[in-house]
């Protein structure tokens, strides 16, 4: 080949690169081979049932009858794993780290196509394990609304329902009188960014749970400190029944 003819065919491949089109016809209509894949095909392979071998078990409830019960989860470098073979170009930001008393709260987000998601995680925050936690939760609660093993949490609410399952911790009691009477008295910071970041993750709204569900004519900013526990307790709670896909009855 001569190197006119060499030129003119670096030429055209160079060309049809910066184009996005593929040298060969018959791969024109492969979007992988396009390097552009669409969201929607990314999504649909995003919520693929897990292989049942990235799942793991552990001890997890106790019935009524004393009975020891396994569940099921999937841990963070499982998922990422998954983010890097089906969403490559897929990143995350730690929007936020609060900690209030013991709790740290963390919120994290997971950018894929230019589309995000956020979650919320919570953990000890004396330890560095604690820490981790909160921040892997966070992000599972994010990937999760991608649809990463969306099926392994669907099947969570089977845990949940169960009437074996031992009663809750039930929230502590609203106050007879839940606004702050003085400034001292008012909810900290950490408390109404804790309410929000919950809020938010539950997608509802702070205002209108307060006022439909706990029957309170205030707002978030207004509670006292010991009122915004009790509404932390019971958001805590909501949040149990919207638990990220770690938890389910190993069958």
């Amino acid at each position: 080949m001569t190197n006119t003819n060499m030129n003119a065919t670096n030429d055209a491949i160079l060309n049809n690169v910066l184009m996005g089109s593929q040298w060969a016809d018959e791969s024109s209509e492969n979007p992988v081979l396009n390097n552009v894949i669409p969201f929607t095909q990314t999504l649909r392979s995003l919520r693929e049932p897990l292989d049942a071998r990235l799942v793991k078990t552990r001890e997890g409830w106790t019935d009524y009858s004393g009975n020891k019960h396994m569940v099921e989860y999937v841990e963070w470098h499982t998922v990422a794993d998954i983010l890097d073979r089906q969403a490559p170009t897929w990143g995350h930001t730690i929007k936020k780290i609060t900690q209030m008393g013991e709790t740290v709260v963390v919120i994290a987000a997971i950018t894929i196509n230019g589309v995000t998601r956020e979650g919320i995680g919570t953990g000890n925050a004396n330890t560095e394990t604690g820490i981790k936690k909160a921040e892997h939760d966070a992000l599972k609660r994010a990937a999760i609304k991608f649809g990463i093993a969306r099926d392994l949490y669907q099947r969570d609410g089977e845990h949940h329902e169960n009437p074996s399952m031992p009663p809750k911790q039930q929230p502590r009691p609203m106050p007879a009188n839940p606004l702050a009477k003085s400034v001292s008295e008012l909810a900290t910071p950490k408390q109404i960014v804790m309410i929000r970041a919950i809020c938010r993750d539950l997608d509802i709204d702070v205002d209108m749970e307060l006022q439909e569900t706990m029957k309170l004519d205030c707002k978030v900013e207004e509670l006292s400190r010991r009122a915004a526990s009790s509404f932390i307790d019971h958001l805590k709670q909501l949040q149990e029944g919207n638990e990220i896909p770690i938890v389910r009855r190993a069958s």
